[in-house]
């Protein structure tokens, strides 16, 4: 089946004669495409300080690469780039940074990472083979609107004047005109920062369209979205009637970006009204029934959500959107197979170190052609916007290979793992756990879930689980022993705790609907990016139970 747009097929053939035809080269050849990409970041930087400071007009080779730049963090960078930010040239690259991107993180403030334009082109170019692909499997996705959740890029100024936001903004602002007339949303909703108004205005929106595909990074957005509809559903099809928007969600700096959108549609408002009354409750798939294809994060812990997926948006094809923060783009996923991608060799540069000598004086930095099938490793980024031999802190697993390149998949962020009594019990044993308890007692109750230490004599674990509905007693004690039973059966060290006694039971306290959403509108307001913010499955000591203390104590009463 072909595709019906016109712009959009003219799209496909430009990407399969240039981003794809390169990507296509690449992965037969990963060992040659990535010294040639290693290769033009270094000669482009030899004049930065940094670059001036490691000798990069010495570097011919991965080896004097490696033996004269040292793995960096985030605080061996941050130097350089606050001289940037203060409007010092040269300093992590060549190239001066146009913007400074935000990220989003589970509970550290954010951090400010540089942008350049030779940087978004490599950013880009993953997307534009991810999308091409998406694209050739699914064309009836491509038919009517894409309907994107992305954060702004504008949240303030740094000393120099460069703006600093959310790349997904950026990406959204710079599409060219003729393909944004196929998005359901205008770019000035990401700089929403109420969540409920956001969501309340992109449903408002977007529910008289004919929306055929949805790209997000977190499928939580997706939640909250479908959680918004039910529950504005009435206030909804009122504004679609009347052509108006409920005053309250309307920030007056958008009016006019919105006019447009404020016209009454009486007969969507009355089909919309005949699906409310017939279903007793509006969901994303009554309201778009022509939506083919859903793109969001599949890996780590995001499996819960994707659960509850086909309940609310239909049994629909789901690729995952790629391994990337606000720091790179990692890989490119091909199928829907999984949650995991080809590494992305044409953007960046990777290195690879074994899981096992992580805290090893003498670690081994691998590149893409000596990884090997299920060994999980610790990548490191080197990227066009100034970012060399930087820890990101993320496991991955090559769980296949796509001709001679690895196929990647993200575990879990390298602080994922939570060890009070030494039972390094993990976010994903804690995911899989969740998961079979919620399948076993078939728990449509339970919206979000966290586990998150407590301290005490001995010490615990508590799961928070907002809840739309009480559950009683003998569901609880169900819920905590299939809970228990499966990280016992995962974690010999957590099995081992709990029979010495030296780790207590877990106890589950309900949290009443709508604190997630509280959690998630606390962070937007600490700066993260709405739509890439992650409230982890595993929270270690304070974290999370600190963060809940911060709301008011009223909201936040167990309802088990």
């Amino acid at each position: 089946m072909g595709i019906k747009n016109p712009e959009i097929t003219i799209g496909q053939m430009y990407r399969a004669l240039t981003h794809v035809r390169q990507f296509k080269k690449a992965v037969g050849s990963p060992e040659q495409a990535q010294i040639k990409k290693l290769m033009q970041i270094v000669r482009a930087n030899e004049t930065s300080a940094f670059g001036k400071k490691h000798k990069f007009e010495r570097i011919r080779s991965v080896k004097e690469y490696q033996s004269l730049v040292p793995p960096c963090n985030y605080e061996d960078l941050q130097p350089y780039i606050q001289a940037a930010m203060e409007g010092s040239a040269r300093q992590l690259t060549a190239e001066t940074p146009f913007m400074y991107a935000t990220t989003s993180g589970t509970t550290a403030a954010p951090k400010l990472i540089p942008i350049t334009n030779s940087h978004l082109r490599d950013y880009t170019r993953a997307f534009q083979v991810h999308n091409y692909q998406m694209i050739e499997d699914y064309p009836r996705g491509a038919e009517g609107r894409f309907l994107i959740i992305s954060s702004n890029d504008e949240e303030g100024q740094v000393p120099s004047g460069a703006p600093y936001g959310a790349v997904s903004g950026l990406l959204n602002r710079r599409q060219p005109a003729v393909i944004k007339k196929y998005f359901a949303l205008p770019y000035e909703l990401c700089k929403i920062k109420d969540v409920e108004a956001k969501y309340y205005l992109m449903l408002r929106v977007a529910a008289p369209q004919g929306v055929t595909a949805i790209l997000c990074c977190n499928p939580s957005s997706l939640m909250l979205m479908a959680d918004q509809l039910c529950e504005h559903a009435g206030d909804l099809i009122a504004d679609i009637y009347d052509g108006t928007i409920k005053k309250s969600y309307l920030p007056p700096h958008l009016r006019e970006a919105l006019k447009r959108y404020q016209h009454p549609d009486r007969v969507r408002a009355r089909e919309l009204d005949c699906i409310l009354e017939k279903e007793g409750k509006l969901l994303p798939k009554h309201v778009w029934p022509d939506l083919a294809l859903i793109s969001c994060w599949k890996g780590g812990p995001m499996g819960f959500y994707l659960d509850r997926l086909p309940e609310l948006y239909g049994d629909l094809p789901i690729r995952d959107f790629g391994y990337m923060a606000s720091e790179g783009r990692g890989s490119i996923p091909l199928s829907n197979e999984g949650a995991a991608g080809v590494l992305a060799l044409t953007s960046h540069f990777f290195e690879f170190v074994p899981e096992e000598e992580a805290d090893s004086p003498a670690k081994r930095f691998l590149t893409a052609e000596e990884l090997e099938l299920d060994r999980r490793y610790y990548i490191y980024f080197t990227t066009a916007s100034g970012l060399f031999r930087y820890n990101i802190n993320d496991l991955i697993e090559v769980v296949g290979f796509h001709e001679r390149t690895p196929v990647i998949q993200f575990v879990r962020k390298g602080a994922g793992i939570s060890s009070i009594t030494g039972e390094k019990l993990t976010e994903e044993q804690v995911r899989v756990a969740l998961c079979l308890a919620v399948r076993q007692l078939k728990l449509t109750e339970l919206s979000h879930f966290t586990a998150a230490v407590e301290l005490g004599n001995p010490p615990h674990y508590v799961c928070y689980a907002e809840l739309r509905a009480n559950l009683s007693e003998p569901v609880r004690k169900e819920f905590l022993r299939i809970f228990e039973q499966s990280l016992q059966a995962q974690n010999p060290e957590y099995l081992d705790k709990r029979a010495t006694r030296r780790l207590g039971a877990p106890r589950l306290e309900g949290l009443p609907p709508g604190t997630y959403a509280r959690l998630r509108q606390q962070r937007v307001l600490e700066g993260a990016p709405e739509a890439q913010v992650k409230i982890p499955l595993l929270s270690s000591i304070g974290d999370f139970g600190g963060r809940l203390a911060l709301l008011d104590s009223s909201a936040r009463e167990a309802v088990v």
